[in-house]
């Protein structure tokens, strides 16, 4: 699935990317499940709720997937690419992309989707999405992985040996 979103991010002579701010947090969990969430904190009096979705559950990631997809279901594919908190918005024109993010900005504002104005990158000609550089020209491996894959050291002999078998 990700490498169709990349895929779908590059070739675009214009991009922003953004990401949610405390993304999980601003999923509301339904009124009738909230007490299924209760926790105690020690030396506290009494149990607490989650009125919000936090972070660990199990299936936290898929709901944040599917509340987004549903949020931009129309914009998906055509000028947004969208993974869980990760939002590239794509445009082939520097005009339109103006019109592309004033429609992505008017659909947060309306369903009170805040991102993260400390990671985003608004108007520019290539980013890192997913982990990849994406860019009119199409895609690259961040040089920074791969130099850390390079360079990493190669395991010796008798260490990877005592992490299968054991120590003598």
């Amino acid at each position: 699935m990700a490498d169709l979103l990349v895929d779908g991010a590059a070739k675009h002579e214009i991009l922003s990317f953004m990401d949610g701010h405390s993304g999980y947090n601003q999923i509301f969990i339904a009124k009738e499940d909230v007490h299924k969430t209760a926790f105690k904190c020690t030396g506290s009096i009494g149990t607490f709720d989650h009125v919000v979705m936090p972070f660990g559950l199990k299936n936290a990631e898929a709901t944040y997937q599917r509340a987004m997809s549903a949020i931009f279901h129309d914009m998906i594919g055509r000028n947004l690419e969208v993974y869980i908190d990760h939002v590239v918005i794509k445009s082939e024109s520097r005009l339109g992309h103006l019109d592309d993010l004033r429609s992505s900005f008017k659909r947060m504002w309306w369903h009170q989707l805040k991102m993260n104005p400390k990671t985003c990158a608004f108007v520019v000609s290539a980013g890192n999405f997913l982990g990849f550089l994406v860019h009119q020209r199409g895609i690259e491996i961040d040089k920074n992985k791969a130099k850390a894959i390079i360079d990493a050291p190669l395991p010796k002999k008798q260490e990877m040996c005592a992490k299968f078998i054991g120590p003598n």
